[in-house]
């Protein structure tokens, strides 16, 4: 009985460590990365401001004794001045606002989604996306993003492109940025440049951050990812102050349920600065050589329709390692919900499958305990006749073990396959967009968030009690540290979103009624 104790309270601090765990989890690079530490010499980040639309500085090029000046060998000129001109165009997923100073994306919004305010939700933050970005030039890159760029604009049946385009001619600069927007999320981009000296390639920048309204999760990342055709790394900058990749397939900025993804169509490198705080990062997608082309996804992290797009996009969804249980589990779901429409109830039922499946398992288990709970006063006699030659004890406590069919791991190891399980619906109920805002039934009207009241994380910390009352321990310091789990369990969850805390309450309950019947039919 000791071992299944034993396993009894690695099962329970094994589920407690699930809101750890993925801290502690590195995904392997599979792209060729470049990391600036402090002490080495790096670009300073991205300028943070950007100048407000009322100043229109002038349009001539600054001229120093009849010449003009350079930067790293390249023309600068003070920006074109004008008034600038905001394009908006609608879709009926998305609204999207273009300003012709620094032919930048102002906002982003989505029509079918709501902040927690209630309003719609925006994507793009205060400074824009798709600026300018020249590797080495901060000032060349400072001029263009402040310049007041000639529209052009064409809008079919399928599609809508608007064409930004600067000309200098007397200083041989031309620069050309086109967007072409579709109904799906997705647009393509395509930056064409001639500036004299430049040789590094053209870039753009997003960031600080997709979404910033969007709920936050200290349990889920939230940040750059780098995809390299197998895996999604997660770019947490620690020490470094920047890093590079190159050969990666696709790169973003994602929050807890939407993402900025840029696929380039042309060699690419990606360098990932920290911002200002420690959820703040820029990314700068650069070409490796000629003009820069890319498509791009701006919105919900929705499992089937990110991987529609056949280019891993849905790795864009952090389901931990038991990912491969996870996906599975919300594709089921879903399923259930196109049936019932509640995806409260949708929780319910498959709490209630999954609890069917392992069945047998819990049986078998039970009835190992119980074997178990007869020999005890065995086990008992011989621990005072050996207490003093443990080899001895182990030996005859395995020849009872053998002698009576009895496995002394048999009770705990059905709960312990069940873990992954568990790890796997935790990462789908934390992260799956389907339950942002989805109500279940009275004062829970977002299954995402947590309970206002505290109702179901009491009743599960009261049901998760029982549930131990019924489950016989013969040492009393186990037992008192297994009576602790409910009241621990209680606090963890009360925050938690209301959707995992019903699936765990109606795991408890489904349990006690479940031991209740064994207990009935095997004793």
């Amino acid at each position: 009985m000791e071992t299944e104790k034993r396993l009894l309270l690695v099962l329970a601090f094994s589920i407690l460590a699930v809101v750890l765990y993925q801290k502690f989890f590195a995904t392997p690079t599979h792209v060729k990365k470049e990391v600036v530490t402090q002490a080495a010499k790096v670009e300073k980040p991205p300028l943070r401001q950007v100048v407000p639309e009322t100043q229109a500085p002038a349009a001539a090029p600054i001229e120093k004794g009849g010449r003009s000046v350079s930067e790293g060998g390249v023309v600068l000129f003070k920006p074109i001045g004008g008034k600038a001109r905001v394009i908006t165009l609608s879709f009926p997923l998305y609204r999207v606002s273009l300003s012709s100073r620094g032919a930048v994306m102002k906002s982003y919004l989505l029509t079918r989604y709501t902040n927690d305010q209630g309003e719609p939700m925006e994507l793009v933050g205060n400074e824009g996306y798709f600026r300018y970005y020249i590797p080495g030039n901060r000032g060349l890159t400072e001029a263009l993003d402040r310049s007041v760029y000639h529209v052009e604009i064409r809008e079919g049946k399928k599609e809508k492109r608007v064409t930004f385009v600067l000309d200098i001619p007397n200083q041989n600069l031309k620069v050309e940025k086109v967007f072409t927007f579709y109904p799906d999320y997705r647009f393509d981009v395509v930056v064409k440049a001639s500036l004299p000296g430049v040789a590094d390639g053209e870039g753009i920048l997003i960031g600080p951050r997709i979404a910033p309204k969007d709920r936050k999760s200290h349990y889920s990342f939230s940040g750059p990812l780098v995809y390299s055709g197998k895996k999604a790394i997660e770019v947490k900058l620690k020490k470094e102050r920047q890093a590079t990749y190159s050969g990666f397939v696709w790169t973003s900025i994602q929050s807890l349920y939407f993402t900025a993804s840029l696929v380039p169509k042309v060699p690419a490198r990606v360098t990932v600065w920290k911002g200002a705080t420690k959820d703040e990062y820029y990314l700068a997608l650069v070409s490796q050589k000629g003009d820069l082309a890319f498509w791009s996804f701006m919105g919900p992290k929705d499992y089937s329709l990110l991987k529609s797009y056949g280019v891993g996009l849905e790795e864009n969804i952090r389901f931990g390692v038991f990912k491969i249980l996870a996906k599975p589990a919300l594709e089921i779901l879903k399923f259930i919900y196109n049936y019932i429409h509640n995806y409260g109830w949708a929780i319910i039922i498959l709490t209630i499958l999954i609890k069917i499946v392992f069945h047998p398992l819990t049986v078998k288990g039970y009835k190992s305990m119980n074997k178990m709970q007869e020999l005890q006063p065995y086990i008992k006699r011989l621990k005072e006749t050996y207490k003093d030659d443990p080899a001895a004890l182990n030996r005859e406590m395995m020849a009872i073990y053998k002698k009576h069919k009895v496995n002394p791991m048999g009770g705990c190891l059905p709960m312990l396959l069940q873990i992954p399980v568990f790890f796997a619906l935790y990462k789908v109920l934390m992260v799956a967009i389907e339950l942002r805002h989805a109500p279940f039934i009275f004062w829970i009207v977002d299954l995402s968030a947590k309970d206002p009241y505290y109702i179901t994380p009491v009743l599960m910390g009261l049901t998760m009690l029982i549930q131990q009352k019924m489950t016989p321990m013969g040492d009393p310091t186990q037992a008192k540290m297994m009576m602790l789990m409910p009241i621990v369990f209680t606090f963890l969850f009360i925050n938690f979103p209301s959707g995992l805390v019903i699936y765990w309450l109606v795991n408890n309950v489904v349990t006690i009624f479940e031991q209740f019947l064994i207990k009935k039919v095997y004793s």
